[in-house]
């Protein structure tokens, strides 16, 4: 946990310091702002690397989480229910690719690392969680209970983070919101992808999955935000590209043992939509 929270605290400044330096109005591509962020993004990777430095598996990871209270920080709530969508997605993706033991390490892990930290949130707003769906899941993959039972405990454990995500208030909505939500999740995901890949070779596939997993409900999010104004449905375009612009990232579900793309890109897209976020209500 204190790995996470050094990374998150470390990568919220880099972003903070791109948008004071780059300004709300600075989003063109052509200009200097491409350059500043990505110096930004650069710096970002450097402090996540000496961070997780000689830090190997078997930490909690409480992505995002670190000290913000879950049961009234909309943002943070979101975050955490959207990084277990994207472990689960990747889950299901490994299962459905013959990976089963790859998919028993991604479907067990919301459950026994995430969940805990925002379960006295779901009490907190109302809402009933999904503690018994999220096991049901897990149970069908390790026991290896087939297809129908693994599609089925799939569908619920999604249906029921969708009830559950609906219990914020309806500014958390908005279309800037939903944006600022994509961008904390690629900053953890730029996180995840550091580790994964260092001096480009392949030193983790779980967090190489776990980015990808991240990244695949970043492009959902983005799809699914309903646009009423020019301004928004630019804002939707603009984020759906810096997203599809990192798809050379996954070359496979199962990573390669070298990559020459590299963690920094993610941190840019982050900052990017952040920014778009800003030129929006």
């Amino acid at each position: 946990m204190i790995k996470r929270t050094k990374l998150w605290t470390s990568i919220n400044k880099i972003t903070l310091v791109s948008v004071a330096s780059v300004g709300i109005a600075g989003c063109d591509s052509n200009s200097d702002t491409t350059a500043d962020v990505e110096q930004q993004a650069k710096v970002a990777v450097e402090q996540t690397a000496s961070v997780v430095e000689g830090e190997g598996e078997g930490e909690g990871e409480g992505e995002g989480a670190g000290a913000v209270d879950l049961a009234t920080n909309d943002l943070a709530y979101l975050t955490q229910l959207a990084l277990m969508r994207g472990h689960l997605y990747v889950g299901n993706a490994l299962y459905q690719d013959g990976h089963l033991d790859h998919a028993k390490m991604h479907m067990k892990h919301p459950e026994s690392e995430l969940y805990a930290a925002v379960e006295p949130a779901f009490a907190a707003r109302g809402s009933a969680g999904f503690a018994t769906q999220l096991t049901a899941l897990s149970t069908a993959v390790e026991q290896e209970q087939g297809d129908a039972a693994v599609t089925a405990a799939y569908t619920a454990v999604v249906d029921a983070i969708t009830a559950n995500e609906k219990a914020v208030s309806a500014a958390s909505r908005s279309v800037s919101q939903q944006l600022k939500l994509v961008a904390e999740i690629m900053r953890v995901a730029g996180e995840e992808y550091a580790i994964a890949v260092v001096d480009g070779k392949m030193e983790n596939a779980h967090e190489y999955q776990d980015a990808l997993g991240f990244t695949t409900i970043c492009k959902r999010i983005v799809n699914d935000i309903s646009a009423s104004s020019d301004a928004e449905q630019d804002a939707k375009s603009a984020a759906l590209d810096h997203l599809d612009g990192l798809d050379t990232h996954w070359p496979a579900l199962i990573p390669p043992a070298t990559l020459e793309t590299e963690a920094s890109a993610l941190y840019v897209a982050a900052a990017k939509i952040e920014l778009l976020a800003f030129g929006v209500k």
